[in-house]
């Protein structure tokens, strides 16, 4: 079975875009547009992979994360999103639990690999 991914970001083309590049390596996929959403939905869901945007309207990708990553039973994998790759950002990712971090825009391959590599499967 193909991993669940929650895909977070405000961006609807961002949401779309990958939604479209996930869907078509047979992925299923849950959207939500901000953190709130996002938190609501892995109150009922457990997807196998995160893939979050830092600059979130209300609740940030920050925050998000670290709400998951606080999760003691089996937290779900994080990979940060962001077109802001500062060696600070990266280093701030890594150390408050992302597992990995996607710089905007990023490629199809380049998504599917995270996807492949980090989902809980």
């Amino acid at each position: 079975m193909s991993p669940r991914i929650l895909v977070v970001d405000d961006e609807p083309d961002i949401r779309m875009l990958t939604r479209m590049m996930l869907e078509g390596a047979g992925h299923e996929v849950v959207e939500a547009p901000t953190g709130e959403k996002a938190l609501e939905i892995l109150e009922t869901e457990r997807p196998n992979l995160i893939l979050l945007d830092i600059r979130l309207p209300g609740i940030d990708g920050w925050q998000v994360l670290k709400r998951v990553t606080e999760r003691t039973v089996e937290p779900i994998p994080v990979v940060m999103m962001s077109a802001h790759s500062s060696e600070g950002t990266l280093a701030r990712a890594a150390q408050e639990g992302s597992v990995g971090y996607l710089v905007k825009p990023f490629k199809e391959a380049e998504l599917l690999r995270y996807v492949d590599t980090k989902a809980n499967k």
